[in-house]
């Protein structure tokens, strides 16, 4: 999605990939395992293949996060879109992570966020309005996969109108 609509937005809210287990190392520094950088790969070649044009990246500073963003972007060679990595998205919750987005320039139409569990899914569950698939809603109110994408979208002016019900929840893509 490149919508010429400036009122279009598309918001991509990823979990990132597979982890190594603890192994006693702190949990901001687990790295992904093979499993979660196949995941990230996937999600990649769906963003390219969907022709998805993210403009904005929100990652999240842990090494999971980062390495999870590095291998969706290696899967996504016209990518030219900005890219920064926010302690916040890992420390804090679903109200920092909307805090967050409604910082991103309202010229920027599509965003994906990098994070992590439970403030991805619960993100997702509460930016679904009545018009989202319900099966999806259901998915992202259990909790999402790792690796997995909820894809919503809606019209905003801006995203500083990003709110509680204001965004369909289209699907989640689980690689």
């Amino acid at each position: 999605m490149s919508s010429s609509d400036p009122d279009s937005r598309l918001l991509l809210l990823m979990r990132h990939g597979k982890a190594e287990s603890g192994s006693g190392q702190p949990d901001h520094e687990r790295a992904l395992a093979e499993k979660g950088l196949t995941q990230a790969q996937l999600v990649g070649e769906y963003l390219t293949a969907q022709n998805v044009q993210v403009s904005q990246v929100l990652v999240s500073d842990a090494q999971r996060t980062t390495q999870t963003w590095e291998a969706v972007a290696s899967a996504m060679p016209g990518f030219d879109g900005e890219v920064s990595f926010h302690e916040e998205i890992y420390t804090g919750g679903a109200a920092d992570l909307l805090a967050l987005l409604h910082g991103v320039d309202r010229h920027l139409p599509v965003v994906l966020v990098v994070g992590h569990e439970p403030t991805i899914s619960t993100l997702a569950s509460a930016l679904a309005g009545e018009d989202s698939d319900a099966g999806s809603i259901a998915q992202a109110r259990i909790g999402m996969p790792t690796g997995s994408v909820a894809v919503l979208s809606g019209a905003l002016g801006s995203w500083e109108e990003l709110e509680e019900e204001s965004l369909t929840l289209h699907t989640i893509v689980r690689p």
